[in-house]
């Protein structure tokens, strides 16, 4: 789950500087080759963005690398000017709840994976499981 919250972090950081520098997705994307979209997904936390992609947008964006690597989102909240801060806040709360429905996910999922980890290396052949198994499962994480 550590990950959820460095993808979390990572996003809410990308959405302020984007906000901070005054580009447009569409610029920032192009800056490494991505488009907007992608840029989109990735401050909705919709999709991780990797290392290089993190290091290639601090150097063509002139951001502190050590911000985007490491800095808390709530301190760089305090940077944001007052008319910008209800855009932020909102933005804030979609990242949040698309985390919590990928922690949902990942417990649904997550009695799963030894049984398709075995289907994958050729040991046994996956069963859908029933609806009540699915139901049990459910009402462990809900």
């Amino acid at each position: 789950m550590q990950a959820l919250q460095e993808k979390e972090r990572i996003a809410k950081v990308l959405f302020m500087l984007r906000l901070l520098s005054e580009k447009t997705q569409r610029e920032i994307g192009k800056g490494i080759s991505v488009s907007f979209q992608q840029i989109q997904k990735y401050e909705k936390c919709l999709n991780g963005v990797s290392s290089d992609k993190l290091f290639s947008l601090a150097k063509q964006n002139n951001w502190d690398i050590n911000v985007l690597f490491g800095s808390n989102p709530a301190e760089l909240l305090e940077q944001i000017p007052s008319d910008k801060r209800r855009k932020v806040e909102s933005q804030f709360k979609q990242i949040e709840h698309n985390i919590e429905e990928e922690r949902k996910l990942q417990a649904y999922y997550e009695p799963l994976m030894p049984k398709l980890e075995q289907e994958l290396a050729h040991k046994v052949t996956y069963k859908e499981p029933s609806i009540s198994e699915v139901e049990i499962e459910q009402k462990k994480y809900a």
